[in-house]
């Protein structure tokens, strides 16, 4: 085998993006909504009972994150900029973050925040 194939197969040159894990993620905002927010950030202990000022649930996560400041004054999503939108530094986390990366467990893998990223980088549209 070519040295070059081998590293593109080692470093995944093969047309796949890293966090193309083969399944199509949708970017609607239910799904993010329900495959990474209500799954990851919404329980009793956490965003569910409204750790640091922002409650996670069904009915209002949308209106919890689009158009609002986190407490240190950074947009938590700005629709159409994932890197500007303080959520996902926070999940990425961010050498700019207050506290520690979210989910602190660091739970969340690349897919899922590639997810979140998708329907920020679309607009952040509520489907």
């Amino acid at each position: 085998m070519h040295r070059l194939a081998v590293v593109c197969i080692l470093m995944g040159c093969g047309g796949r993006s890293p966090i193309d894990t083969g399944e199509s993620l949708d970017g609607s905002f239910t799904a993010v909504r329900d495959d990474v927010l209500l799954l990851s950030c919404a329980f009793d202990s956490c965003h569910g009972a409204g750790a640091g000022g922002l409650t996670l649930d069904e009915q209002g996560a949308y209106d919890a994150l689009v158009g609002v400041d986190a407490s240190n004054g950074q947009a938590l999503v700005v629709p159409g900029d994932p890197n500007g939108s303080y959520l996902i530094q926070k999940m990425e986390g961010s050498s700019d973050i207050e506290g520690d990366v979210m989910p602190p467990s660091g739970s969340l893998d690349d897919a899922k925040i590639g997810q979140v990223r998708t329907w920020i980088e679309d607009g952040a549209h509520d489907d």
